[in-house]
């Protein structure tokens, strides 16, 4: 068994790579021939300003007044200026933000982490403790910057080697501005911390144009453009394809800039809404920022640039425009013909139809046609050329950038599908009666079906051989050859089954087959759509219902119901947009504290129950553990509202509950209800510190369900009239890992990995969405910093995160142990369950559309692959936490006696 669950987790990852294979290979191509314009740049050098975080609206809307919150800059678009909307891509973030606006491209996922290198590029930036949540002014990083700018012209006068680098031909000062980005996400962009950070950025803009234009003695050779990387949600969050994220500002001024010109547009619904519908908006892809920057200032075009020039934002001869145009144009053609010729020689461009659009020949009879119309003086006709020649060269890098996805994904389908049917032949085997333990098989395998496979992984390896394919090729390929000559040598157990389901009743048969596929269907759907799982959770609520449990257990049922239909509640509540509640965390963990003193009442009065007195110390310590989290929610709030910071006692005491709430589970007694009440509080001590709304109250209903469940379970083992059934009340979790008593799988047992697997997707998206980065709310760790630091900051929201689903697997393991059924058992079959709904994804996964759907498409195919993985490392978890016990010294002496 163990070797199974190795070879299967190298085949997961072997399917989990070849996502990134296929959808996430960089779009960069290497060993281009840099182009560049052999006209005279209008300028010498260039000032960027990007305010991080800052909204298109916010940016371009009068205040209540009627008034410009930004009246500088409004009045460089007004007299002297180009204005337009600059249209991000997904993710909106700010290294995506800043390599599109200074490179030209849209970066791979893979390229996250790299920095500027090279001895070129001279940057100087606070530290990352500036960054503060809390601060009572986040406009201090903007003044941060202001403040050394000054400082570094007015060195410049006393340092002739700084000095005359200043004085270089294509200069580039690049200055970013954080204050918008902090205030939007403590704030939110609604805030007057955010409108007023927007005067700010203005007034130093201005202070900042007539510093350099003083510097340069106003030689009109300096270029200006102010933009941001990404907007902002209402909620103050950015990463996600909304509007507000991808629509930010663009307003360019200086040399070689256009002044403005009259709106010939007759509905510009934005231009109206901002008061500025008689000057001609010029909007533009985010991207196209730098080629207008190269065009500019006359250095080489970024190599890998897929940005379009925007020529209307240039006040130069219509000769400069054409012949940047083409410039522009050279510079994406020399990719494409780059990207061509290795896909010739390296791809299977016999199988496919090779991009046809832009042959050799096309390619210089447009080329041949654009310096005609240039040297004719026809340079409309020429830029019209140039775009047509940019649009199929795109078209063409896109072509050849996902040329083998169709091929992979064909190899990549059948090896699920030789995976998912080895799994199950394998649990028909080992783990059920269906297979007869006396059947005799031949294990010897048909020569053909041997020879076969073998003559077919021969042909696969020469092909591939042939076409010169990555090594990656080769494992995606063998793979399912290698997956399907295995399960073939295990077909004989379908005649077993065949045998098996003759004497079950056909009609239950079907509806099995039919209520799996729906759940399965269901489970898919909820990741698109969260308000599938509340349908999920009615149906559950129907369960004791149809299975005439109700009978027996009717308090239990009523309980179930009740719990099922506020659990469904959750789903149906926002993602985000929520404002924090601290009133609701409040009424949270006083209900949790309730319903810990009732259980804790309830062990001490039932006499059957093994509680030693250092148990209730245990108890008692957690329940004044969770009171004073709900004491540090509710003044560091205040606090921060008050913008007086995070107070260091409760920082101190919010660390300390969470390394406690790890450590005081181990100090209970083993016995299941002491076991799982201790978690039970452990947790909820950590996510009250963690919540700021409604969410407070997910993991309590959670729990209770999952407590109900553990009684549901126990009642169906006495109506199946099995004999192994245990009293709960007995169960001690540190003595039940005897294999020997586990038993063999039933249908039942399906029904209740199913469960598991629902309940675990209930936990993803219950009240958040983990696959998008949008979900993200620094507001969720104040308690323990507001410091920006993206690798602690992570580390508590994933262990936000975990909190739901260790009690999940805590219940799913007493229900397990109370049935005494195998966990490698129950975990084949949720492997099958995840498997099935990971193929689904699969095909689901999309390279069209927006870069949203992309995104989340791709997200939801890693989570559910990750699943069965996941479940195993929290199953070890959860029985770590269930079944060890540290032993302190009065306990010790207790057992000694």
């Amino acid at each position: 068994m163990f070797l199974f669950f190795l070879v299967g987790l190298l085949v997961h990852l072997v399917f989990f790579g070849s996502i990134f294979d296929i959808y996430f290979t960089s779009p960069l191509v290497h060993g281009m021939t840099p182009q560049h314009t052999l006209l005279p740049s209008p300028t010498k050098r260039l000032v960027l300003f990007v305010a991080d975080g800052l909204r298109a609206d916010t940016f371009f809307h009068l205040d209540e007044n009627g008034i410009s919150r930004a009246p500088y800059l409004r009045e460089i678009i007004q007299t002297r200026g180009s204005w337009g909307v600059s249209h991000t891509r997904v993710p909106t973030e700010s290294r995506p933000g800043h390599v599109a606006l200074i490179a030209g491209f849209y970066e791979d996922v893979s390229a996250i982490a790299k920095g500027a290198s090279g001895d070129h590029v001279f940057t100087h930036c606070y530290s990352a403790s500036s960054e503060d949540f809390a601060s009572e002014d986040a406009t201090e990083l903007d003044t941060w910057v202001f403040d050394n700018v000054k400082n570094f012209f007015r060195s410049a006068h006393n340092n002739q080697t700084l000095f005359d680098k200043l004085n270089e031909e294509g200069v580039v000062f690049f200055l970013h501005l954080l204050g918008l980005d902090t205030n939007g996400h403590a704030h939110r962009p609604s805030s007057s911390e955010y409108k007023e950070n927007v005067k700010k950025v203005d007034e130093g803009v201005k202070e900042m144009v007539t510093l350099i234009e003083d510097f340069y003695g106003y030689d009109d050779k300096t270029a200006f453009i102010f933009t941001s990387d990404h907007g902002m949600t209402d909620w103050g969050s950015h990463g996600a394809g909304h509007p507000s994220e991808t629509l930010t500002p663009l307003v360019a001024w200086g040399a070689g800039i256009h002044y403005p010109r009259q709106n010939q547009l007759q509905h510009d619904v934005f231009s109206k809404e901002w008061n500025l519908e008689n000057f001609q908006r010029i909007d533009v892809n985010q991207a196209d920022v730098a080629p207008l920057m190269t065009a500019l200032i006359g250095v080489p075009y970024p190599l890998n640039s897929v940005g379009i020039l925007p020529v209307e934002y240039l006040n130069s001869s219509s000769h400069f425009k054409a012949e940047s145009m083409l410039t522009n144009a050279l510079q994406i053609l020399e990719q494409f013909k780059v990207k061509m010729a290795q896909k010739k020689q390296t791809t299977l461009s016999f199988l496919f139809s090779p991009f046809s659009l832009l042959s050799e020949s096309k390619q210089l009879d447009i080329l041949r046609e654009t310096r005609s119309y240039i040297q004719g003086g026809n340079y409309k006709e020429a830029m019209d050329l140039c775009k047509t020649l940019m649009d199929l060269a795109l078209q063409g890098l896109a072509y050849y950038h996902t040329y083998d996805r169709f091929f992979l994904g064909i190899s990549v389908v059948m090896g699920f599908a030789g995976w998912i049917s080895y799994v199950i032949l394998i649990t028909l085997k080992t783990n059920t009666s269906i297979v007869q333990t006396t059947v005799i098989h031949d294990e010897a395998t048909s020569p053909l079906v041997k020879y076969g496979f073998s003559a077919l992984a021969l042909c696969t390896v020469l092909f591939l051989l042939i076409q010169s394919c990555p090594w990656t090729y080769y494992i995606y390929c063998l793979l399912p050859i290698i997956i399907w000559n295995e399960a073939s040598k295990e077909l004989w157990i379908l005649h077993q089954l065949k045998i098996y389901l003759i004497t079950v009743s056909a009609l239950r048969v079907l509806g099995f087959i039919i209520v799996i596929g729906f759940g399965v269907l269901l489970l898919v759907l909820s990741f698109f759509y969260r308000s599938v799982l509340t349908i999920g959770l009615l149906g559950f609520a129907c369960w004791p219902l149809v299975t005439k449990l109700w009978r027996q257990a009717k308090i239990t049922t009523v309980s179930w119901v009740l719990l099922c239909l506020l659990l469904a509640v959750f789903p149906l509540m926002p993602v985000v947009g929520r404002e924090p509640n601290i009133t609701l965390v409040t009424c949270a963990g006083l209900l949790a504290l309730f319903i810990s003193l009732a259980s804790l009442v309830s062990l001490w009065r039932n006499k059957d129950r093994k509680v030693e007195e250092g148990d209730f110390t245990v108890h008692i310590c957690q329940m004044l553990s969770l009171a004073v989290s709900v004491w540090i929610v509710n003044t560091t709030h205040s606090s921060l509202a008050a913008k007086q910071g995070l107070p260091l006692l409760n920082q101190i005491l919010s660390w300390s509950i969470i390394v406690f709430s790890l450590v005081a589970p181990l100090l209970s007694t083993t016995f299941l209800f002491q076991r799982l009440l201790s978690i039970f509080l452990s947790c909820m001590s950590s996510y009250i510190l963690f919540s700021t709304g409604y969410e407070a109250f997910f993991p309590v209903a959670l729990s209770c369900l999952m407590f109900v469940w553990i009684f549901l379970e126990q009642e169906a083992l006495v109506k199946h009239n099995l004999s192994f059934k245990q009293k709960l009340n007995s169960i001690d979790f540190s003595c039940c890992t005897d294999i020997t008593q586990f038993r063999q799988l039933n249908l039942d047992d399906i029904r209740r990995a199913f469960f598991l697997v629902f309940f675990i997707v209930t936990a993803f998206f219950g009240t958040g969405n983990i696959a998008s980065i949008n979900s993200f709310d620094p507001a969720s760790v104040y308690c323990f910093l507001t410091v920006f630091n993206p690798f602690v900051m992570g580390a508590l929201m994933m262990w936000k995160i975990l909190i739901p689903f260790i009690m999940v697997m805590c219940a799913f393991e007493t229900v397990q142990i109370s049935a005494q059924i195998s966990s490698k058992s129950l975990f084949l079959i949720v492997l099958v369950i995840s498997d099935i709904m990971s193929l689904h994804f699969f095909f689901l996964v999309k390279d069209y559309g927006s870069w949203l759907d992309i995104g989340t498409s791709i997200s939801h195919y890693v989570i559910v692959m990750s699943m069965t993985i996941f479940l195993m490392l929290l199953s070890g978890l959860v029985q770590y936490l269930t079944t060890k016990k540290i032993e302190t010294g009065k306990n010790r002496k207790h057992h000694a006696s």
